[in-house]
């Protein structure tokens, strides 16, 4: 408050700033004698364990989008497969016609590309309502569960900041008294 201009001129905004300061520590306070904490190091240990967690639903919530994304990904295919079906088996039907081949090569080379890929994670063609549905719940998953989680986590973290940093203002006061 030393430092402020404003504290410094106005008698009424000095009143104030004392009176949120000491408000804002009582809050610290408290909440630190609620959780048990004693120490700079528990109060350390207690923030390092709600990063912890919050990183840990950070990786839930990169899985699913991965789980998703790979999800989408074998939807875009089986959608390739169903749309150019009828080129490949027009093709495969007759080999040796190189006007068809030529004409449509870019349909049939998509085909043959899916089909790969998919064989690599799939032994038969994968339903897409099934991956639609799974698409679905990830998605919820992802938007209730974790996102709110993850919300509260971060509001969490910064209140612990706040405090930590509240700590070490009242704990420098103290040691100069």
């Amino acid at each position: 408050m030393n430092t402020n201009t404003k504290v410094r001129k106005s008698k009424g905004y000095e009143y104030w700033a004392t009176k949120h300061n000491l408000n804002t520590m009582a809050e610290s306070v408290i909440f630190l004698k609620e959780q048990g904490i004693k120490s700079v190091k528990q109060l350390d240990a207690y923030i390092q364990k709600a990063a912890d967690e919050r990183q840990n639903l950070q990786d839930k919530i990169k899985a699913i989008d991965k789980e998703m994304q790979e999800l989408s990904a074998t939807m875009e295919r089986v959608h390739a497969i169903k749309k150019y079906r009828q080129y490949y088996k027009e093709y495969k039907a007759n080999p040796s016609d190189k006007a068809f081949f030529e004409e449509h090569k870019a349909q049939i080379t998509l085909y043959e590309n899916a089909l790969s890929e998919l064989k690599k994670s799939y032994f038969k063609m994968p339903n897409s309502r099934h991956i639609l549905d799974k698409l679905d719940k990830l998605q919820e998953k992802k938007n209730t569960l974790i996102m709110q989680e993850y919300s509260s986590s971060k509001s969490t973290m910064d209140e612990l900041y706040r405090i930590r940093k509240n700590y070490g203002i009242y704990m420098g006061k103290e040691m100069e008294r």
